[in-house]
């Protein structure tokens, strides 16, 4: 199966680099460890990008500024896939996919630059899913008991600010946030000034900022060239946050539970777009359905939902009750076809994505 030719997405170089003057850190930036520098005697294929103390903590939450946070973009992405079958994925469950089918085009991880409108056909009653499905990106207006455990992922590369979705996990340190791998680090560059802030409601923090201590993402999406499926099968990252004035994250916030080998079962999707149709990066919006594997030459599972750049690292939920606010984190927002941008994929959280949870999960947070 060829390689397309490796693709960055286009249209954000000119953009970013005039966000460099705004962006530019100050002189004390959080420490992170860079690539180079990774822990590599790390088992299970878990891999420590940063570690930032009390006062690189303290450095972070001031970095971000109003006027930063406002000019946050999504990361750019340098990614290319395989794809045999020309297809991407195909949909499941008697969900319909629409008329519009991946090809062998490049992949984007959904940090990326904004997407198209998406143009589907009218639903014929022999495509009605049980239950029905929200394959358009709607903003939460349900029950707020699920919106304090999902928040915005904010951080820099090579001096830009950026940002993504993340979601508080349940774990033994009540303190351990999932994203995407590429959040944390991409095409070499390891993410500083990073904070993590629960239940953004426009310009709302009604839970606070709370700075990574610790940072990790699988060997796999670390070592392997980023641009292929054998890194994008692994795309997930896991943040430990430091309290704030004593508390843990998870007390405040609650936390979700995360679970690994998931079947092809229905899933709630959740994120923070900041592009597309209706993307502004500081509401949080949803989708619904049946997932299905990819076709596209990863191990991946798909779902229709036409969430833009910004979801990325947002949790896809099993078993969700909108009431109690609770469900099961099986996967996050990795990347999207070119020319499927109605279909989300995420990565299966298998035994890589277990250990590396349980390394974050075992740190200690005084």
């Amino acid at each position: 199966m060829p390689a397309t030719p490796r693709r960055r997405t286009s249209g954000l170089t000119a953009a970013l680099a005039a966000l460099a003057t705004a962006a530019a850190a100050p002189a004390a930036l959080a420490t992170a460890a860079s690539p180079a520098a990774a822990v590599t005697g790390a088992t299970g294929g878990a891999e420590l990008l940063s570690r930032v103390d009390g006062a690189a903590q303290t450095s972070a939450l001031e970095y971000w500024t109003p006027e930063r946070m406002a000019a946050a973009r999504p990361a750019t992405p340098d990614v290319a896939v395989l794809d045999a079958a020309g297809t991407g994925g195909a949909a499941a469950s008697g969900e319909t996919a629409g008329d519009v089918q991946p090809s062998a085009d490049a992949v984007r991880t959904l940090a990326a630059d904004p997407v198209p409108s998406v143009v589907r056909r009218q639903r014929g009653t022999a495509d009605v899913v049980t239950g029905g499905a929200i394959s358009v990106a709607t903003p939460w207006r349900g029950e707020p008991a699920v919106t304090p455990k999902i928040g915005r992922l904010y951080f820099t590369q090579g001096g830009l600010p950026y940002e993504c979705s993340a979601s508080s996990v349940r774990s033994g340190n009540e303190s351990v946030v999932v994203t995407a791998g590429h959040c944390l680090t991409e095409r070499g560059h390891t993410s500083e000034n990073v904070i993590y802030v629960p239940g953004l409601d426009g310009t709302s923090e009604p839970y606070g900022r709370w700075p990574a201590a610790r940072a990790f993402t699988t060997r796999e999406w670390l070592d392997e060239d980023q641009s292929t499926p054998a890194a994008l099968n692994h795309d997930v990252g896991f943040v430990v946050v430091g309290r704030r004035d004593g508390a843990t994250l998870a007390g405040t916030t609650g936390a979700l539970d995360i679970a690994f080998g998931a079947p092809l079962d229905r899933v709630t999707v959740f994120g923070y777009p900041a592009a597309g149709r209706v993307g502004d990066g500081f509401t949080l919006q949803h989708c619904t359905g049946w997932r299905f594997p990819d076709a596209g030459g990863t191990t991946d599972h798909g779902t229709l939902c036409d969430m833009g750049g910004g979801s990325s690292g947002g949790p896809w939920l099993s078993g969700f009750d909108p009431a109690a606010g609770t469900g099961t984190v099986t996967s996050v927002v990795s990347f999207s076809y070119s020319a499927a941008p109605e279909r989300l994929y995420g990565p299966r959280l298998g035994d890589v994505e277990r250990a590396l949870y349980e390394q974050a999960a075992a740190v200690p947070v005084p």
